[in-house]
């Protein structure tokens, strides 16, 4: 690795091409050591230096791939982020009811966030700007059409617009909560409250998705 750093910089830093096939390699590495840092001791951990120190390069050979830690950020951010669609569609593609498909969905994607607490805190919280643009849009329409899909399976919604926004506050809620306080203090049944915090979203967005109405008590202990 030393050496390649120094095919990468030369002995005065300055940028020069890297050896062709060696620069996606290297990309690469360095988002497997940016992700690791993020992991383990979130954004202020993760700087061009620390990269370029655990990978065995300088930092100018780090910049040839970032401009700045930003740009680090957010590669990194959305490389994870795009592997949260692929577990989306995978636990969701063979269910044949709609319902019990968002329900699939809605818990695979709160286990994502409590198992990439940093990456979803830089996306959902803003810091990573680029990524939460695309994948705030992304999220949102993802959302929708799996609303729709209930909607044209006969589920009564008035506004699929609104009940997936409802959806994804309730999934984000769900992941939100947990992810700004310490590990220490999580339910010490994570998997049970993601299936509840799922459940919840799902029933709560599609029973009120033609007509809001008061919760009483004699309307819960007669549902249950």
């Amino acid at each position: 690795m030393v050496a390649l750093s120094r095919r990468l910089v030369s002995v005065t830093g300055s940028r020069v091409r890297a050896a062709k096939g060696q620069g996606g390699l290297l990309r690469n590495q360095l988002l497997d050591i940016a992700d690791q840092l993020l992991e383990g001791g979130g954004s202020d951990a993760l700087t061009i230096r620390a990269v370029a120190t655990s990978a065995g390069v300088s930092p100018p050979a780090v910049y040839l791939h970032f401009a700045s830690k930003r740009e680090l950020v957010h590669a990194t951010c959305l490389r994870v982020w795009s592997s949260l669609f692929i577990e989306l569609e995978a636990v969701s593609r063979q269910v044949p009811d709609p319902v019990t498909a968002l329900y699939e969905t809605c818990v695979a994607y709160i286990a994502f966030g409590l198992r990439h607490p940093s990456q979803y805190r830089l996306v959902m919280a803003g810091e990573a700007t680029e990524a939460s643009r695309q994948n705030e849009d992304k999220c949102f329409r993802y959302f929708r059409d799996k609303v729709t899909a209930c909607a044209d399976a006969g589920v009564p919604v008035t506004s699929r617009t609104e009940t997936a926004r409802v959806l994804c506050a309730s999934v984000h809620g769900a992941v939100s909560l947990l992810i700004h306080q310490e590990r220490d203090v999580w339910p010490p049944d994570s998997d049970r409250y993601v299936r509840r915090a799922a459940s919840s979203a799902v029933q709560g967005a599609l029973l009120t998705a033609s007509h809001a109405f008061r919760p009483s008590i004699a309307g819960v202990t007669q549902s249950g």
